[in-house]
Order: structure tokens, then C-alpha cells, then sequence
């Protein structure tokens, strides 16, 4: 056995197999036992709790404010908090020194994880997106990737209505995005010059057009016209004819 770092502040001694995950129960009723609390605000962010009656680990969005402990940052924590607790396991059990193992590989934490909260990693919108403060009126530091920088810029976030290029600290976010761009970013420059011309080749293109329509309806009015005068060049050819005999 090797020793485990408890996961609950004032509880010492814990040891687990390494093939196992030991949860030490030490007021795990505040930590695991109790719902999922959204809160009163109306921030969104991203968390997990762990549902003991599924046991398992499920995410919510919490609103900022009067959460509880059941709260975690990330699916890795939650596990390392709560994998093993039941509806049957009490705190009388953490006074007499029982622990619950469970057969839950220890999840290990991902130090190349493309996002914490997803497998799936989208460049465009983890990377690229413009920082966003949103509507919200709280003052939260964080930090986003700046692509034509290539490196990680810090802003203030408003609480709610963000995106996904929003991070807790400049190191998650050089983690998360530096070097990982597929193709290199364009300059803000080089896009508006790339726009301008884009519109002058449209402005063309659509120049050329009327000119073409202008020119089509000129030639089908001179036939027209001329249509109308030569058969009025024939009937005068008549009348004189009639004049002669």
C-alpha cells in the first residue's frame, strides 16, 4: 500500500491500493450526499456533482451564489472526492474508522486535456473565439487565447453569456491552445485587406452584369425598331403602287 493524501481536511492515515480509489468518509453527507444547488444568480458556469444514487459524477451549470460543497470543478475531482459513496454509508461510519473502496479505477487527471469539461476539442471555438465579457455585471479575472498573439491575454468576465475561450488561469489556457492550431492564424490586417478585395471583386462582378443586361435590352429595343419602320416602309411601297396603276 502507499499512502493517499485524504481528500477530506482533517482526516489522516488514509491508505488505498493503487488499483483502487479510497474514498476516507469524513462528512461526505455535505460533499456528496446532498443535491446538486444551482443557486440564485444567474452566472453559467460549468461544474459537476456527484449523484449518489447513480453514483456517478454528472454536470450542471451553476448560477455563482448559494451553491453548496457538492460542486466541482472538474469530473477527475468529483471522483477523487466521492467514487464509493452510497445512500447507506453515514458519518457514524467515519467515526469508527470505516472506509469505503470501491472498485473504480482512480481516474488519473488529464495534463493534455483539451477541455475539462468535454473529449471533443474544437480550435475555432476553444481558441480563436473573441474574449467575451457578456451582459452580466461581475468581475470575474480570467484569460482567453489571442491567435494572432499566439499567446494568452487576461480580461475581466462579466458572469454569464460567455464562450468557451475563457479560462481560470493564463497556464490552462497556454495548455489548452498554444501550438495546437492546425494552420496559422491571419492577422486582423491581413483579413480586412483580404474582405476589401473580396468586395471589390463582387462590386465588379456585379458592375459587369448590368452592363450586360443594359447592353441585351439596347439590342432587343433597336430590333424593335427596326422591325416597326420596315413594315412601315412597306405599306408606303403599296400605297404608291396603287397610285401608279
Amino acid at each position: 500500500p502507499f499512502q493517499l493524501r485524504s481528500p477530506w481536511p482533517g482526516l489522516t492515515g488514509c491508505t488505498a491500493r493503487k488499483t483502487l480509489t479510497e474514498v476516507c468518509v469524513f462528512g461526505f453527507e455535505e460533499f456528496c450526499h446532498v443535491l446538486k444547488a444551482v443557486g440564485r444568480c444567474r452566472a453559467a458556469f460549468p461544474r459537476w456533482w456527484y449523484n449518489v444514487t447513480d453514483r456517478s459524477c454528472q454536470q450542471f451549470v451553476y448560477g455563482g451564489c448559494n451553491g453548496n460543497k457538492n460542486n466541482y470543478l472538474t469530473k477527475e475531482e468529483c471522483l477523487e472526492k466521492c467514487a464509493g459513496v452510497t445512500e447507506n454509508t453515514t458519518d457514524d461510519s467515519a467515526a469508527s474508522g470505516t472506509r469505503v473502496e470501491s472498485s473504480v479505477p482512480s481516474v488519473p487527471r488529464r495534463q493534455d486535456s483539451d477541455d475539462p469539461f468535454s473529449d471533443i476539442f474544437d480550435y475555432e471555438e476553444y481558441c480563436t473565439a473573441k474574449a467575451v465579457t457578456g451582459p452580466c455585471r461581475a468581475s470575474f479575472p480570467r484569460w482567453y487565447f489571442n491567435a494572432e498573439k499566439n499567446a494568452c491575454d487576461s480580461f475581466v468576465y462579466g458572469g454569464c453569456r460567455g464562450n468557451k475561450n475563457s479560462y481560470l488561469s493564463k497556464e490552462e489556457c497556454m495548455n489548452r491552445c498554444f501550438r495546437k492550431q492546425l494552420y496559422p492564424a491571419l492577422p486582423h490586417s491581413t483579413k480586412v485587406v483580404l474582405a476589401g478585395l473580396f468586395l471589390m471583386v463582387l462590386i465588379l462582378l456585379l458592375g459587369a452584369s448590368v452592363v450586360c443586361l443594359i447592353r441585351v435590352a439596347g439590342r432587343s429595343q433597336e430590333r424593335t425598331l427596326r422591325s416597326v419602320w420596315s413594315s412601315g416602309d412597306d405599306k408606303e411601297h403599296l400605297v404608291k403602287n396603287v397610285y401608279v396603276l
